[in-house]
């Protein structure tokens, strides 16, 4: 297994992967499923305000995955309500009975699993995609940026993950943002909560998001969601 190196325009996106080649996934009925667990982590802003920031970049990543054409992707809540109904727990390193066992339950060839820790200034991913079946590691990646480019670590990872499948990633997109640090802290709270089954919390950290940054997609996502379940009457 080969280390790269790459740097992502000005941010200079270090991006470090370790990968084990798939075999080629054809399209229609075959195509691939992937299941993203809730990654694990906190992301640390200014004056101590901190928010569980792994959930919300599982959230991000499938929303990019989901995007993408050749590839099937299970929706976080879905796999969620699975793992609550079978006891089974994705968090931390998956050994191979579990990871085989979840992969047959949701239909998944692959799953992904993660860790991010990051403070105002800097961030980090580390990312493994596994196979389900087997439970062997396939590949690994290291993601490194300001916390601000959060969206574009989350593309680089999906344009990653898709060329290791074969998949071709797509070929013009707008230049990904950069999201305030507090508003990627207020929806990781709003999707912490929402977890939690707490709606109203979870729309207010929602709201605070977009009020810091009112062009932050996943966030509105997730508030109007809520909105048509009748969550503002409360």
């Amino acid at each position: 297994m080969a280390n790269r190196a790459l740097k992502l325009g000005i941010a200079a996106l270090l991006v470090v992967g370790v990968t084990r080649p798939l075999a080629p996934q054809s399209t229609g009925a075959d195509q691939p499923t992937m299941a993203v667990s809730d990654f694990e982590g906190f992301l640390l802003g200014e004056a101590g305000n901190s928010g569980p920031v792994g959930k919300a970049v599982s959230s991000m990543l499938i929303t990019e995955l989901s995007g993408r054409p050749g590839l099937k992707v299970i929706e976080r809540y879905r796999l969620q309500e699975l793992l609550t109904e079978q006891k089974l727990s994705l968090s931390g390193r998956v050994d191979a009975a579990t990871a085989s066992q979840v992969g047959k339950m949701i239909g998944a060839q692959y799953l992904v699993f993660g860790q991010v820790s990051g403070v105002a200034s800097s961030m980090r991913m580390d990312v493994r995609l596994v196979d389900a079946e087997t439970g062997e590691i396939l590949e690994v990646q290291k993601l490194t940026d300001k916390p601000t480019e959060l969206l574009s670590m989350v593309e680089k990872l999906a344009d990653l993950f898709m060329a290791n499948l074969k998949l071709t990633p797509p070929s013009a997109r707008p230049k990904a943002e950069s999201i305030p640090v507090n508003a990627t802290i207020e929806f990781s709270r709003g999707v912490d909560f929402q977890d939690k089954g707490d709606t109203a919390r979870a729309i207010e950290h929602y709201r605070k998001a977009l009020e810091i940054y009112p062009n932050f997609l996943e966030a509105k996502k997730a508030l109007d969601a809520l909105e048509k379940k009748g969550g503002d009457d409360r």
